[in-house]
């Protein structure tokens, strides 16, 4: 799948939904759905990018808009701890988020927790647990928290909604260490976000090898700025 874009930083928001830009990304959601186990009511995504790439958090961003303007009450994650872009892409000032829960007593992580946690996006239906406080140090998503924290967004999500739901990670490099790995390997799917001219394929082949010994689930590639 591709995604062709003249300017990857845009929102899409910022497009008409008639456009080729805003079309390149309900195709994809659409095929992101229809791997999807109609059976769940809850479902978790992960975007990975194999290496660096600057317009990620603006891919995933997009993604979760699509999905709350299909009626889809989303939720969307940024896991990239050390390079977060998500706070600024919606205009919203640094907060607690993602790292803060993760680094919490794992009794004190509830849905009311998560909750306090999340924040309200100018689209309806799509709300963001941002980074939260910057990380030094070891991979913080090495955190036995992390795969607690994924269970109540999901629990709040199903409790909070008759609706079926979704959340969506953003995701750091996957070869940049084990975040992306950790997360893949506790959500429902993940898909490689794939620049053209800025991941080599030897960094694309080692994300996937990497991906597939964490037994995630990988079902796909997109492919951008073609």
């Amino acid at each position: 799948m591709s995604i062709r874009s003249p300017e990857q930083v845009a929102l899409l928001t910022d497009y008409d939904t008639g456009s080729a830009y805003s079309a390149a990304y309900y195709t994809f959601y659409a095929n992101i759905r229809f791997n999807w186990n109609n059976e769940q009511r809850i479902h978790t995504l992960l975007l990975a990018p194999p290496a660096h790439y600057a317009a990620q958090a603006t891919v995933a961003a997009n993604t979760a808009i699509v999905a709350a303007r299909s009626g889809m009450p989303t939720i969307l994650v940024d896991a990239d701890l050390r390079a977060p872009g998500l706070e600024q892409r919606f205009g919203l000032e640094k907060q607690a988020g993602l790292s803060d829960l993760l680094t919490a007593p794992a009794a004190s992580i509830t849905t009311v927790k998560v909750q306090e946690h999340l924040r309200e996006t100018f689209v309806v239906g799509l709300r963001l647990l941002s980074a939260g406080t910057a990380v030094e140090g070891p991979p913080l998503l090495l955190s036995p928290n992390l795969q607690v924290v994924i269970q109540q967004i999901s629990l709040l999500l199903s409790q909070a909604e008759n609706a079926k739901g979704v959340v969506i990670f953003n995701s750091p490099p996957v070869v940049a260490g084990p975040d992306a790995s950790l997360v893949g390997a506790l959500v429902e799917q993940t898909i490689l976000t794939i620049g053209k001219g800025r991941t080599t394929r030897l960094q694309a082949k080692q994300a996937q090898e990497q991906l597939n010994r964490a037994h995630a689930n990988l079902v796909g590639i997109v492919m951008l700025d073609v």
